[in-house]
């Protein structure tokens, strides 16, 4: 998988370092939509020379070149998403914990979205939309 990680930081034009590295592999292995404190925790047990600003500045550049998405938290803190493909987020009001819809819902809501509106949203206010990224809050029934 390093070969591939630096073959797509390349693509996107991100230079390659170990941390950076290290940090992509842990948000593409995880659906749990870690906070960058999340992160930094997980990594710093095998790098000590990593530091939380590495971590925020990594995520940043990520979330730049279209590599990961970043979600509004609990509180401000932001959680990531390593999975950029439209889909849908349950978050939790009480714990802001995030998780993803199931795929086959996720697209039933999303396919039903009318091109008329999408349209519609560009001809009224300039917009292009790129990405639909959509988020339901409520509670789940067992916490997480």
């Amino acid at each position: 998988m390093n070969d591939e990680i630096q073959r797509i930081f390349a693509t996107h034009g991100l230079r390659c370092t170990r941390q950076r590295k290290s940090l992509y592999r842990s948000l593409c292995g995880t659906k749990a939509h870690p906070t960058a404190e999340q992160l930094f925790q997980e990594l710093s047990l095998n790098h000590r020379d990593i530091s939380l600003a590495t971590v925020y500045n990594t995520l940043e550049a990520l979330c730049r070149v279209g590599l990961a998405q970043k979600l509004p938290g609990k509180g401000g803190s932001a959680r990531y998403d390593a999975d950029i493909h439209n889909h849908l987020h349950l978050r939790d009001h009480d714990s802001g914990v995030v998780a993803d819809a199931p795929d086959h819902v996720s697209r039933m809501i999303l396919d039903s979205i009318p091109g008329e509106i999408l349209k519609q949203v560009e001809d009224q206010t300039g917009f292009r939309v790129q990405q639909i990224q959509m988020e339901l809050v409520g509670q789940f029934k067992e916490r997480r």
